[in-house]
């Protein structure tokens, strides 16, 4: 009983003095080392889970999960790619489509072909016939350079065409297809028209009312009309008429002989 008073004695004493302090860290060293083990046991469940996790994950997940950069790889450079292929069946699909056509095509196209080598044999279209311009009287023929009274200006000249009788107002024609070169009011010959035709024939048509209906340029075809008949101040004195010529080369010719009109 003494030992045991004895005893508590010196552990008041001990506790009172430096044992305090010794008590306290051991304490103190006892709480952190439970503490450690438990935040250690805690940090092992939660990796266990997470590995857990990972081994349960399936693996075609996280290889689907890769970025893709649009580069592929090198088994898959060597295999057909799906836009490409379906390509290359829009081409073989119309290419077989086309060689299916092609018969038909090929004799549609092959009478144009047919026609055109005929046309090609064809000769060359002659000039569209001569016509006269009017029809009517010849009263004052060609001269073939010869001198002739002019009743009008009182004084000898050639008659370097064919006067044609008509009335004023008198449709005139063309006499072949060809294209107008000139247009003008003669002081003398009054409103001339001349049409130039194949081989270097030039036809002459003075005397026309003041509204002509072509004018320089323009294309004509036979028979066209051109105007209609006026006066001629030349040749003032003499019935209506139309004062016609013809010249080739730019040399005055006879009209009737010119044209295949000559008269028996």
């Amino acid at each position: 009983m003494n030992d045991f008073f004895h005893s508590k004695g010196k552990l008041s004493k001990f506790l009172a003095g430096k044992g305090f302090y010794a008590a306290l860290a051991v304490c103190v060293v006892g709480a952190g080392t439970a503490a450690w083990i438990a935040v250690d046991k805690t940090v092992d469940r939660i990796d266990e889970s997470n590995r857990q996790a990972a081994e349960s994950r399936p693996q075609a997940t996280s290889s689907a999960q890769e970025p893709s950069y649009g580069f592929p790889d090198l088994e898959e450079a060597g295999k057909a790619q799906s836009g490409i292929g379906v390509q290359q069946e829009r081409e073989s699909s119309a290419s077989s489509s086309s060689s299916t056509a092609a018969p038909s095509s090929s004799a549609a196209s092959s009478e144009p072909e047919e026609l055109s080598v005929e046309a090609k044999a064809q000769p060359e279209l002659e000039p569209s016939s001569f016509v006269l311009p009017i029809s009517g009287e010849i009263f004052v023929p060609y001269s073939n350079g010869e001198l002739v009274k002019n009743p009008t200006l009182k004084e000898w000249r050639t008659h370097d065409g064919i006067d044609i009788k008509a009335d004023p107002g008198t449709p005139v024609k063309a006499v072949c297809d060809g294209q107008v070169t000139a247009v003008r009011d003669d002081p003398l010959m009054g409103m001339t028209v001349e049409i130039l035709h194949q081989d270097g024939i030039t036809s002459v048509y003075a005397g026309l009312d003041k509204e002509v209906l072509v004018q320089e340029g323009d294309e004509v075809k036979v028979t066209q009309p051109i105007g209609s008949v006026g006066e001629i101040p030349s040749e003032i004195s003499l019935d209506p008429h139309l004062h016609f010529a013809i010249k080739v080369d730019g040399q005055w010719a006879d009209p009737l002989k010119t044209m295949g009109k000559v008269v028996e």
